[in-house]
């Protein structure tokens, strides 16, 4: 009597490494394929879920193995790579990016908002294969709902919570020690010890900020790194020509810059209750809003005005004193004419992806300029969404929105120009340090736990003239 056919719904562990071992690449991938037809799009459970992750891993070595061999000139038959008749071409994409799409696709079920499920997927598509590599690592492991559970676990009860786990999330703390461990050899300032988040708390994949209005995030060019910086490249650009028959082609000149972003370390810490860690049913939904609006201020603030030096710089420090600030009339307060000087003033390779940014205190005072005959001059901030000169205007609330005349200062009030110039960098796996007992001014236990959480973040402008910026100033 034959052996009845592999089926990984009902199969034991031993059954499902045997047939793995046993199976070649593309009826591995076969095998998957089916499931994800059974399965409907739902979560994996089970055996399942078992078979699904152990054979993605094979296949994934056995195709890095094929493409290995294929750059050094050896095909093998019936593979993907040559050599055989084989109708199943599989292009790898990296060690577990099918994987960690399938985490995050979970995560997106259980409340992650789609726009940061596309900052996850942007991470695990761009930079060095290296980086994608642990990116796609860190989003499995940081994803994961049992490691999930496993650190809510944790947050009730930092001492023992770790006795009630399941084999499941025994298993994915491990997986998220191991690549927290990887992320923080990478950098030599960064700290020791502490948990990696899960995904779905990060705040720098969250990005809850409901207490501060700044879209710099949304509308900025968004990067990630694993180290303490980011290294761009940046160009002025050159210039092209219309060439006679058999000329000499010119030899413009171009210079290429390589701006270097430093990120910088920013906390939040917050306390709870025994009773909360208890009885909360959402104790991770709570601190999500906490946390990620705490640490969400914080960048926001910086974004905008912070120096550089122990936080990151923002736009408005870098545009300062540079040939991008103007004072359009001279005059201690705002006028209609300010508008359009700073757009015309903008550079026209920059014009077409420019937008607007100013407080919403700014943009109530374009909104009352008048004609002569009482008609509004900008009636399309009136919008939504609201544009000035044809532009998208954006509210940033940490920009300075009022003028005192009576004092000597600097207003910067409005910025024109091409955001994706401004670039801020993330360093991936933010992390939390869990506080068993919080002890009041008698340094007695006031029955509450601590959460200390910190992440690395920078920003900077890679080509001011990119951008222009009024500069209201006043004399008292």
């Amino acid at each position: 009597m034959s052996a009845p056919p592999f089926d990984p719904w009902t199969a034991s562990v031993e059954q499902i490494d045997a047939h793995i071992a046993a199976a070649s690449t593309p009826e591995l991938m076969d095998d998957m394929r089916e499931i994800d037809n059974r399965s409907g799009g739902t979560d994996l459970a089970g055996s399942v879920s078992v078979f699904y992750n152990r054979a993605h891993d094979k296949v994934m070595q056995d195709l890095n193995r094929l493409q290995r061999r294929a750059r050094e000139g050896v095909a093998e038959a019936g593979t993907p790579f040559g050599g055989g008749t084989s109708d199943r071409p599989w292009q790898a994409r990296g060690q577990g990016y099918d994987r960690a799409m399938r985490t995050v696709e979970a995560a997106t079920r259980r409340g992650l908002p789609a726009y940061s499920a596309e900052r996850v997927e942007t991470l695990l598509n761009t930079g060095r294969p290296q980086e994608r590599n642990l990116a796609g690592r860190w989003a499995v492991a940081a994803g994961d709902a049992a490691y999930e559970s496993a650190f809510a676990r944790l947050l009730a009860d930092p001492q023992r919570g770790h006795m009630l786990w399941t084999p499941e999330e025994h298993n994915a703390f491990q997986r998220a020690s191991g690549v927290h461990d990887e992320l923080r050899a990478l950098s030599t300032a960064d700290a020791g010890g502490g948990y990696m988040i899960p995904l779905t708390l990060d705040p720098a994949i969250i990005l809850t900020n409901d207490g501060s209005t700044n879209p710099l995030r949304a509308i900025s060019r968004v990067v990630q790194t694993t180290t303490n910086a980011w290294k761009g490249v940046t160009s002025a650009g050159t210039t092209a020509e219309w060439k006679a028959e058999a000329a000499e082609a010119a030899e413009p000149a171009l210079t290429v810059g390589q701006p270097d972003i430093p990120v910088h370390f920013g906390d939040v810490f917050s306390r709870y209750s025994f009773e909360v860690g208890m009885d909360a049913v959402d104790l991770l939904g709570q601190l999500r809003v906490v946390l990620a609006d705490a640490a969400g201020q914080l960048m926001n603030t910086a974004y905008t005005t912070g120096p550089g030096t122990t936080a990151p710089k923002g736009l408005v420090t870098a545009l300062a004193g540079t040939a991008s600030e103007i004072n359009t009339t001279g005059t201690e307060a705002i006028v209609a004419s300010d508008a359009y000087a700073l757009q015309n003033a903008l550079g026209a390779r920059f014009q077409a992806k420019a937008q607007w940014m100013a407080h919403l205190s700014t943009i109530n005072v374009f909104r009352q300029f008048e004609t002569g005959s009482g008609a509004l001059k900008f009636p399309d901030l009136h919008g939504n969404p609201p544009r000035l000169l044809g532009r998208t205007m954006n509210e940033n609330s940490n920009m300075d929105g009022s003028i005192n005349a009576a004092a000597t200062a600097n207003n910067y009030v409005l910025i024109y120009g091409q955001f994706d110039q401004f670039v801020i960098v993330d360093r991936i796996g933010s992390s939390v340090e869990l506080i068993q007992n919080l002890l009041g001014s008698n340094r007695r236990p006031t029955a509450e736990r601590g959460v200390f959480l910190y992440f690395r973040t920078g920003s900077d402008v890679t080509n001011a003239a990119a951008f222009r910026m009024l500069d209201v100033p006043t004399t008292a």
